[in-house]
């Protein structure tokens, strides 16, 4: 007996909740003035019945498509581009190297963690390094990451191998403008690090949301050198951002790879190394506001299309108070010749 009225509570309690929702915008109704149009020309969407508290368009065009309102994993073509420079140092190979790497099992960014990690050598990848000792930037090659999609995550690093040399400084390094996309088959290009803030589905990438990390596992004693200058050992500097990993990230750079100018400096080994990301990220697809709450009532609607396709439109109208909101989808297939 217990066990039911404790049922017909929670039925009850329902009831009355959704009883303090406000009413769906049912009668809200959209057509166009034509389905079938060609590249350039306006389609005029007229909007009649209840006017709602809130009307969002979707397009149904690439980061615009309601179809991906959910969708946050795609594998589609990751990109990774960034710019170095070298300003001192010898040129010479064998003595040494700034490697880029990837690992798809690091569990820690302390030395251990790191010198137990699989690593796949990629530096091949990138043809543009610098050449010549200068305060320019040299932008790398765009590097397909393709291969690494099935992971579930990964690490991408900088590895400083500089040795011992009695007659000549070590090499200098500077990276900045480091960005990784994933590009969608739709044209998509979706930023895998950008700011948390960022909301649309392409995103903006930029440095400081990385959250880079460094290991100095040789020869770290010079205060201020012989380390990328990231911030405190194994975090970035002190900061109140973080970035989508909850890693504090570093809001300026270029980062710097400092092993001083003097000769004789004993062998570096430095890694720099971002946060995790999954290669397959997206952001969900977003839809436009085309009214607001104290809007006045919106009878129409126009947009142009600009590429030839079919569009799956959708405008969604919304009837929201304190307790939540009640809407309804309508949808228009608009062919573009």
């Amino acid at each position: 007996m217990k066990k039911y009225f404790i049922g017909c509570l929670v039925i009850l309690f329902a009831v009355a909740c959704n009883k303090n929702l406000p009413d769906a915008p049912s009668s809200f109704n959209v057509t166009a003035s034509a389905t079938t149009i060609d590249t350039g020309q306006t389609v005029t969407f007229n909007i009649n019945g209840v006017n709602p508290d809130q009307i969002t368009f979707y397009s149904g065009e690439p980061g615009n498509n309601y179809d991906f309102v959910n969708r946050t994993s795609v594998a589609g073509i990751p990109k990774l581009v960034f710019q170095t420079s070298m300003q001192f140092g010898t040129i010479t190979p064998s003595l040494d190297s700034l490697k880029l790497l990837i690992s798809t099992n690091l569990s820690g960014y302390d030395s251990t963690s790191i010198k137990a990690a699989n690593w796949t050598d990629i530096t091949s990848r990138n043809t543009k390094w610098p050449t010549t000792l200068a305060s320019t930037f040299t932008t790398s090659d765009s590097i397909d990451l393709s291969d690494f999609n099935n992971f579930d995550s990964i690490n991408i690093a900088f590895r400083v191998l500089n040795k011992q040399n009695p007659t000549q400084y070590q090499r200098y390094w500077q990276m900045q403008g480091f960005g990784l996309y994933n590009i969608l088959h739709e044209g998509i290009s979706s930023a895998l690090f950008s700011s948390p803030s960022l909301s649309n589905a392409t995103g903006i990438t930029d440095f400081k949301y990385v959250g880079w990390v460094q290991a100095s596992l040789l020869n770290n004693s010079d205060s201020g050198y012989n380390a990328w200058n990231v911030g405190s050992w194994n975090v970035s500097s002190a900061t109140s951002k973080l970035n989508s990993n909850g890693i504090l990230i570093r809001t300026s750079y270029p980062i710097t790879f400092n092993p001083n100018k003097k000769v004789n400096n004993p062998d570096n080994d430095d890694w720099l190394i971002t946060s995790k990301v999954n290669l397959k990220q997206v952001k969900p697809d977003w839809g436009s506001v085309i009214k607001e709450p104290n809007d006045l009532p919106l009878t129409s609607f126009q947009k142009v299309f600009h590429k030839s396709g079919t569009y799956n439109v959708v405008f969604i109208a919304m009837n929201t108070n304190y307790n939540g909101n009640s809407q309804v989808v309508r949808k228009i297939q608009i062919k573009v010749n």
